[in-house]
């Protein structure tokens, strides 16, 4: 393990942890011609396992040159494999159409962290409630990312305006009706559409056999309302007539 400190100034910077700090401190007392060496006397020194996250990110910015960098990722990446993880960054994925990595150490450390403090159902309410609020400001739609959203410096902040606005709830519960792009709103789907949030259709009128004689007409509405829409065509149906309308999911 070699440490590319010029300065102990570097030491310093505000972006490292205190922790960090206090490993670069210890490897530069340590340090030995021998890169082998240095690592064979901090290993005797700390408990290396308990510092892997920290010692993984001052190799990727290049503050060391650790050789065992490749398998303590691996080891940690193992040891917090978490499927709420896998859940949370693929929603996201989806919904702001990236490819974020649910397996990289550095764009989920503060979404693990906050697995810990929050429930996967309020993370991704947040998550949705950054896109419904960002999604058409073209300053903003750039922090769309798992680093800014999980911030926890911003995120109970994030979470508290989710929970009070219920904005973007509608991709939430999208996502627990298993809604896709063009898929049927059904009337078994009632009891999990949220009535004070905006859900984006496309209204097909039919004819006598059910098919479609229109293009259909886009157009978003409360849940509320839809709700009403789909218990009317429930009660055409029950008392025998034809269903007149066809309500299509559209993603926002």
């Amino acid at each position: 393990m070699t440490i590319n400190i010029k300065k102990l100034e570097e030491i310093l910077n505000d972006n490292l942890s205190i922790n960090k700090r206090g490993l670069l401190i210890t490897i530069l007392l340590l340090k030995d011609s021998k890169p082998e060496f240095t690592l064979a006397k901090l290993k005797s020194t700390i408990k290396i396992k308990d510092y892997y996250q920290d010692l993984i990110e001052l190799h990727q910015v290049g503050l060391i040159v650790w050789s065992g960098y490749e398998a303590a990722k691996k080891s940690l990446l193992k040891k917090l494999d978490d499927p709420k993880v896998e859940e949370v960054i693929a929603f996201m994925n989806k919904l702001y159409k990236r490819n974020f990595k649910h397996d990289s150490l550095y764009a989920t450390k503060e979404l693990r962290v906050r697995l810990t403090e929050s429930s996967v159902e309020d993370i991704l309410k947040v998550v949705a409630n950054r896109y419904a609020e960002w999604k058409d400001d073209a300053v903003m739609e750039k922090h769309l990312n798992p680093t800014t959203i999980f911030r926890p410096s911003k995120f109970d902040k994030y979470l508290e305006e989710a929970l009070r606005t219920k904005s973007g709830q509608s991709f939430v519960s999208a996502k627990e009706l298993n809604l896709e792009q063009g898929v049927e709103f059904e009337y078994e789907m009632i009891n999990n559409i949220l009535e004070k949030d905006i859900y984006s259709i496309k209204t097909y009128d039919l004819d006598n056999t059910g098919n479609r004689i229109t293009n259909g007409m886009s157009s978003k509405v409360y849940g509320s309302d839809l709700i009403k829409m789909l218990k009317n065509s429930q009660n055409r149906i029950e008392r025998g007539d034809v269903k007149e309308f066809e309500y299509i999911y559209q993603e926002q």
